[in-house]
C-alpha cells in the first residue's frame, strides 16, 4: 500500500470503489436530491447507474413517470446549426449555468417536431402516419401517442393535469390552429383561433406560462385581457403587431412576451426606444412596472424570451434585459438596465446577419455567452416533418 505525501496510506483503487457502494442510503439520497433540486436529472441517472445499492436507495423515475422531479424544467436546447448534429444537442441549465452536450441516439429514428419549454422533445415517427412521441431526454422515457402529428405543427407544450397526465398541445402557425391529444387519442382535436388570440396563446406556450400556470385559463381571463388593452393603448400599438407570431412581417420592432417567473406570469415588452418589464399586482390583478428582477437577467429576441440566473453566466449582468436590435438584414444586441433605465449596445459591431429568415452569428470570431443566448431567442427552428 502506497503512502501519501502526509504519510497516510492510500488504499488500492478496488478498495476505494468498494467503499463507495457501502455509503449509507440516507447520504446517497441526500446527494441525489441535490441533483434534482437543480434539475440535473442526467447526474441523478448517472448516480443511480453506479451500483445496485445506490439504485435501491433512490427513486426510480421509470416507476412514476408523472413525478415532476424527473421532468426537464430549467433547460434550454440550443438549436442553431453550430451546436447540433443528427443525435447530439447542447443543453443549458438556466438556473446553474451548466452547459451539457448530450448524445440522443433516439433522434435518428424520428423527426424532431418541437422542443417544449423546459426541454421535452416532441417527435414524429419517420414512417406514415407519423404518430407523435414525447421524449424526456434525461430519463429516456418515451410517451407514445396514437395520433399522427399535424404537418404544420411548430410549437408545443406537454403538461400534466388531473386525471389526464399526458396532455400534448401543438400550435400551427400557417393555419392558426391548436391541436390537443392524450396518448390514446386517435387524432388531435383541432380548434381555430383568430390571429390575436392565437399569437397570444403562442407566446404563453413559448414562455412556459401555459404549462406552469394551469393552462389556457391562466392567461385568458378577462382581467388579464383588460390589462393588455390598457398596455397596448399606452404604447400606441396594434394588438396584432404586439403579439405577432412572425416578427419579420413588421419592421417597427414591437414585441411582447409572457414568461413564467417564479410561478407568476411576467410581461416583457420591446417597443421602439423602450423596454418594459411588468408583473401582476396580487391585490388588484393590474399590470405594474417591476422595479427590479433581483439576481436575474432577461433575454428577449424575435421569437423567444428567456429568464436566467445572471450570477451563473460570466459577463451577464443581473437586473438587465438583453434584446436583439434589427437593422435591415443585420441585428445587434442591446442591454437595458432596469434599475436606472439606461440602454447600451453590448458590442459596437453587428452580431447577426439574416439568412433564409434566420439570424446567423458571425462565424469569423468566437461566440460570447451573451451572443449564444441571444441566438437562442432570435431564432426558432421549425419542424423537421414540415
Amino acid at each position: 500500500m502506497a503512502a501519501a505525501s502526509g504519510g497516510a496510506p492510500v488504499p488500492p483503487a478496488t478498495e476505494t470503489a468498494a467503499s463507495w457502494s457501502s455509503l449509507p442510503s440516507d447520504l446517497v439520497r441526500r446527494i441525489a436530491d441535490c441533483f434534482l433540486d437543480t434539475n440535473d436529472v442526467d447526474w441523478y441517472m448517472d448516480l443511480r447507474a453506479v451500483c445496485h445499492s445506490w439504485r435501491s436507495a433512490t427513486d426510480d423515475p421509470w416507476k412514476n413517470p408523472f413525478d415532476g422531479r424527473f421532468h426537464p424544467r430549467e433547460w434550454i436546447i440550443l438549436d442553431d446549426r453550430v451546436s447540433q448534429t443528427d443525435d447530439r444537442r447542447v443543453f443549458v441549465n438556466t438556473g446553474t449555468g451548466r452547459f451539457l452536450r448530450k448524445k440522443l441516439p433516439l433522434l435518428r429514428r424520428y423527426y424532431v417536431v418541437a422542443i417544449t419549454f423546459g426541454g421535452f422533445f416532441v417527435l414524429a415517427d419517420r414512417s406514415p402516419p407519423h404518430a407523435a412521441r414525447v421524449l424526456n431526454p434525461f430519463t429516456g422515457e418515451l410517451v407514445r401517442f396514437a395520433a399522427p402529428v399535424p404537418r404544420d405543427a411548430g410549437v408545443a407544450v406537454f403538461f400534466f393535469s388531473g386525471d389526464t397526465p399526458h396532455n400534448l398541445t401543438l400550435l400551427c402557425d400557417s393555419s392558426r390552429k391548436y391541436y390537443t391529444a392524450v396518448p390514446d387519442s386517435k387524432h388531435f382535436d383541432a380548434q381555430s383561433l383568430d390571429e390575436f388570440i392565437y399569437n397570444y396563446m403562442r407566446k404563453a406556450v413559448v414562455g412556459g406560462v401555459y404549462a406552469n400556470g394551469g393552462g389556457w385559463a391562466s392567461v385568458v381571463c378577462s382581467t388579464m385581457l383588460d390589462n393588455l388593452c390598457e398596455l397596448t393603448e399606452m404604447l400606441q400599438v396594434e394588438f396584432v403587431k404586439f403579439f405577432s407570431g412572425d416578427p419579420f412581417r413588421h419592421t417597427s420592432d414591437i414585441r411582447c412576451f409572457l414568461v413564467d417567473f417564479g410561478g407568476q406570469a411576467m410581461f416583457i415588452t420591446k417597443a421602439p426606444g423602450r423596454v418594459g418589464v411588468l408583473g401582476i399586482e396580487p391585490e388588484n390583478q393590474k399590470l405594474v412596472p417591476m422595479e427590479t428582477i433581483g439576481k436575474y437577467a432577461i433575454f428577449i429576441g424575435h421569437h423567444r424570451c428567456l429568464v436566467l440566473d445572471a450570477g451563473k453566466f460570466p459577463s451577464v449582468e443581473a437586473n438587465c434585459v438583453y434584446y436583439t436590435l434589427q437593422i435591415g438584414r443585420f441585428a445587434g444586441i442591446g442591454k437595458h438596465n432596469i434599475g436606472d433605465g439606461t440602454d447600451d449596445r453590448v458590442c459596437d459591431t453587428l452580431d447577426f446577419v439574416e439568412q433564409n429568415k434566420e439570424f446567423v452569428l458571425d462565424t469569423a470570431r468566437p461566440f460570447t455567452i451573451i451572443q449564444v443566448l441571444c441566438s437562442y431567442t432570435i431564432n426558432l427552428r421549425g419542424s423537421e416533418l414540415a
